[in-house]
């Protein structure tokens, strides 16, 4: 005798509930499929530098946590440009990120009229990654120690300051024209293809201050040659505790450079939002936190959200900054 349960669901019933179930948690079931594929980074500069560095080992910590291997891509070319408008042509399946510092997505655009992509519309943020510590650095032999001095200093020196970039637009440049046109120091800009040969020249004397990315700056600053004024972030540098900031002596000012992990426009929330859990949770490692601040670089994860309004925010400084200024791409 065939027993009937209300709360046995009929076997029509049944398949129906099967059948609505992948449409019922669509989000849930990508979720877990991803990534079912080695998963390409793309990095627009060439291999070596310190964005190199941490492509290289946050690959190492996804492909571990997330079971796929993640593939670094050297794309170098036109100041990042070529590698991030490749990702951003990909498709938006999260199987093509790339890993940008901040100047590709707020400062190019400004520099670059001619730039087939916006790279704040056509990308989806993943996650911020950690800063890049720049500091002011000066020759040894000139007499400043702080940043009082050094704006002292350019007023009294006829012709003012000469300092050295890796190249004009980069953060290390707009950080000294902000400082400019905050306390009117007469500074005169000196750009360099690359940050190697900008302090090489402060070492030897042809250039007598820098602003210059601090994980160079380390070997020349403890020989001696070269004395580290300040750094242009908004909190001291855990390599250098004992260095202000140049916040502490001029109000306001906070140059926090940083780089961060893109996909393009369109990308599956579900998939983004399980990149950046795998991202904050790997960055945060003791150990991943102390060899990246070994290099000058400070773990900075956070929400999506959080970095889609640093990347707004930055973007409209910066361009009022480089319009004030007339500051040209050379």
């Amino acid at each position: 005798m065939k027993i009937s349960s209300p709360y046995m669901p009929s076997r029509r019933r049944l398949l129906q509930w099967m059948a609505l179930a992948p449409a019922a948690f669509p989000l849930l079931s990508r979720a877990e499929a991803y990534p079912s594929r080695p998963v390409r980074i793309i990095l627009p500069y060439a291999a070596g530098g310190s964005t190199d560095v941490v492509t290289r080992l946050l690959a190492q910590k996804l492909g571990q946590s997330m079971g796929q291997q993640f593939i670094v891509d050297n794309k170098p070319g036109a100041s990042g440009n070529i590698g991030l408008e490749q990702m951003i042509r990909s498709a938006a399946d999260g199987y093509t990120l790339a890993v940008v510092p901040d100047s590709n997505m707020t400062i190019n655009p400004h520099f670059f009229p001619d730039m087939r992509f916006d790279p704040i519309r056509d990308t989806s943020p993943v996650a911020t990654l950690t800063t890049i510590g720049v500091g002011l650095v000066v020759n040894h032999a000139v007499p400043i120690t702080t940043v009082e001095e050094f704006i002292a200093y350019s007023h009294r020196t006829p012709g003012g300051i000469s300092y050295a970039t890796p190249g004009t637009g980069t953060p290390h440049h707009l950080a000294a024209e902000l400082l400019k046109q905050q306390t009117g120091a007469n500074l005169t800009h000196v750009a360099y293809k690359g940050g190697a040969p900008a302090i090489q020249d402060v070492v030897a004397g042809h250039v007598p201050a820098g602003f210059v990315a601090l994980a160079i700056t380390t070997p020349h600053v403890e020989s001696g040659k070269l004395r580290l004024i300040a750094v242009t972030q908004g909190q001291r540098a855990s390599m250098f505790p004992s260095t202000p900031t140049i916040g502490e002596t001029v109000q306001g000012f906070d140059v926090t450079s940083w780089m961060g992990l893109f996909a393009p426009a369109g990308t599956p929330v579900d998939v983004l939002e399980r990149l950046n859990r795998e991202i904050t949770s790997a960055l945060n490692e003791p150990d991943v936190k102390n060899l990246l601040a070994a290099q000058a670089l400070e773990v900075i994860t956070g929400s999506r959200e959080a970095l889609s309004e640093r990347m707004e925010t930055e973007s409209a400084r910066w361009e009022a900054l480089i319009g004030s200024q007339n500051i040209k791409a050379q």
